[in-house]
C-alpha cells in the first residue's frame, strides 16, 4: 500500500516566515489534531541541539504545534532524552539548561520540556519486541507512556547511517541511556595500533574504564559502551568508528523505531521532517557545521518509513545550492550520502523498517501549494 507524504517547499530566501504558515497547512492538511481526545497527553519528541551546534530547529516551529495540540484540549509536553557521548546534554540538568539556552523553554513553546528518561537516563520501559538483534528495547518511559507522539525530525546526514530522520529519532531519540548503549554497542570504536602512541588519553578519559594501555590502548568491548567519546579525545585521531558494523547498526535502529511506538494508535503518531540546513552529521555535534545544499521545505506523513524515503529522494534529486561537500564531477540524483559517507549504506534504515511493517518506501508524494 502507498503511504502519503505531505510536502511544502519553502524560499531559502524567506524560510522562517514560510515555514510557520506551511507548518499549519500540512497539519490541517493531515486532520491530525481532530485524532487526539481531549487531555491526551502528546509527547513532541524533537532534540535540543549540543551547546555549539547552530543547526537544530528553532524552538517557534515546535511552538506552532503547541498550539494546534491545544486546541483540541490535549496536553502537549516537548521531549528528547539524555545522550550516552559526555557533553552537555548526558543528564537531565545539564540537558534541561542546554535546551532553555536554545529557547527551548516554556515562556516560548508555551508547554513543559521534560527529560523522557529521567536524571541520568533510567526512566525507562522495557518493550518486548522479539526480533533478529533484540529480544527487548528499552525505551524512554515519558515517551513510551505518552497518548500521542508527534515527531519533529531536523533531516540530515549521519556518521553511521548515512542520514538520520524520523526512524533515527525514533529509534535512538526515544530510546533510554541504555537503549542507546545496546545500539551503539555495534559500532563501537577500533583503534590503530600501528599509528596509537600510547598517550593514555583515552585511557584516562573513558568513563567505563574500558581502555587499557601497554605498548598501544586497548578495548575492552565488555566493558565498552560505544559512546564514542574516546574518537573525539584522541589527539592523533587513532581511534574511529568501526563503519563495518554499519548494516547492523541500521538494523538495531529499525528495531527500536519499532519498539518506540509498538503501543501508539497509528492514527496519533505523526512525522514531520525538515528538510533546511541541511548538514552532513547530527546535531549532537558541537560546531557549526556547512550544510549540504540549500533548503528544500517540510514532509509530513503518519509513516516514518515514507517520510525519511520521500526526504532521502528529494535530497538526492536537488539541483541547486551544492556545497564545496561535492566535488565538480557530482552528478545530480547520485547517493550524496554515500559521497560523504562511501562504506554505508544509507538505504539499510529504511529497508530494515519496511521489513518490520513499520511503513512503506512507496510513497505518494503531494505537494502543498
Amino acid at each position: 500500500m502507498t503511504s502519503k507524504v505531505f510536502f511544502a517547499k519553502i524560499d531559502p530566501q524567506n524560510k522562517d516566515d514560510e515555514i510557520f504558515n506551511k507548518l499549519n497547512e500540512l497539519m490541517d492538511k493531515s486532520g491530525f489534531v481532530n485524532n487526539l481526545d481531549e487531555n491526551d497527553i502528546v509527547a513532541i519528541k524533537t532534540h535540543f541541539g549540543e551547546r555549539g551546534n547552530t543547526t537544530y530547529l528553532n524552538p517557534s516551529f515546535a511552538r506552532t504545534i503547541v498550539d494546534l495540540v491545544k486546541t483540541k484540549n490535549a496536553k502537549p509536553f516537548l521531549t528528547d532524552t539524555n545522550t550516552l557521548y559526555h557533553h552537555y546534554r548526558t543528564n537531565s540538568v545539564d540537558h534541561l539548561e542546554t535546551a532553555y539556552q536554545h529557547g527551548y523553554s516554556f515562556s516560548i513553546l508555551n508547554a513543559p520540556v521534560i527529560i523522557a528518561d529521567g536524571m541520568h537516563g533510567n526512566n525507562e520501559v522495557e518493550v518486548e519486541i522479539n526480533q533478529e538483534l533484540f529480544e527487548k528495547a528499552k525505551i524512554a518511559r515519558d515517551i513510551y507512556e505518552s497518548d500521542g507522539l508527534i515527531v519533529l525530525s531536523h533531516f540530515k546526514g549521519h556518521c553511521m547511517c548515512g542520514f538520520g530522520g524520523a526512524i533515527k529519532n525514533l529509534a535512538m531519540g526515544c530510546a533510554s541511556r541504555n537503549g542507546k548503549k545496546n545500539q551503539h554497542k555495534l559500532v563501537a570504536p577500533v583503534i590503530s595500533k600501528i599509528r596509537c602512541l600510547a598517550c593514555r588519553v583515552c585511557e584516562k578519559m573513558c568513563p567505563e574504564e574500558a581502555i587499557t594501555v601497554d605498548s598501544h590502548a586497548v578495548i575492552d568491548y565488555d566493558k565498552c559502551i560505544g559512546c564514542n567519546d574516546c574518537i573525539e579525545i584522541c589527539p592523533t585521531h587513532t581511534i574511529k568508528l568501526n563503519r563495518l558494523n554499519s548494516d547492523d547498526f541500521s538494523k538495531a535502529l529499525a528495531e527500536y523505531a519499532y519498539a518506540s511506538i509498538i503501543n501508539k494508535k497509528f492514527n496519533k503518531v505523526v512525522f514531520i521532517n525538515f528538510l533546511t540546513n541541511i548538514t552532513p552529521d547530527c546535531d549532537c555535534n558541537a560546531f557549526e557545521q556547512e550544510k549540504m545544499i540549500e533548503d528544500i521545505g517540510i514532509l509530513l506523513s503518519y509513516d516514518p518509513v515514507a517520510i525519511d524515503k520521500a526526504s532521502y529522494d528529494l535530497v538526492n534529486n536537488h539541483k541547486s545550492g551544492l556545497s564545496s561537500l561535492f566535488d565538480a564531477e557530482y552528478v545530480t540524483g547520485e547517493d550524496k550520502f554515500k559521497v560523504l559517507y562511501r562504506n554505508i549504506d544509507s538505504t539499510v534504515q529504511l529497508k530494515e523498517a519496511e521489513k518490520l511493517r513499520l511503513g512503506t518506501t512507496d510513497y505518494e508524494l503531494i505537494e502543498i501549494m
